[in-house]
């Protein structure tokens, strides 16, 4: 994947590998284009600093939450804790591996869960 990226002009990248099949979260970025500093990765997030040269800085956690609804409570409560201290604009983006309702649950095996 790191060339297939490097050939798209994306040459750093923070990375948490995958456990199995599952979870993993790739941040990349060109540095010619933007300033960035990972400040904390664990296996559900990376946050970084985001700089450029016309714009204010700004905070990002990019988020791949665990289907573990225990796991992803503790996901909650760092972000929480991130953004009481926060004093810049700030974006959380990935997949939360959430949902509202039944409806939007998804299945691929035979059994659903």
């Amino acid at each position: 994947m790191g060339n297939f990226f490097n050939n798209l002009g994306f040459t750093i990248a923070t990375i948490v590998d995958p456990i199995g099949n599952s979870g993993g979260i790739w941040l990349i970025w060109d540095i010619s284009q933007v300033n960035v500093r990972a400040s904390s990765v664990s296996n559900q997030t990376i946050q970084a600093t985001i700089h450029t040269e016309d714009y204010e800085e700004w905070g990002m956690n990019a988020v791949y939450a665990s289907p573990n609804p225990v796991a992803r409570e503790a996901l909650w409560e760092d972000l929480e804790a991130t953004a009481s201290n926060l004093n810049q604009s700030w974006l959380v983006a990935g997949d939360f591996n959430d949902y509202t309702n039944q409806s939007e649950r998804r299945s691929f095996s035979l059994t659903h869960n």
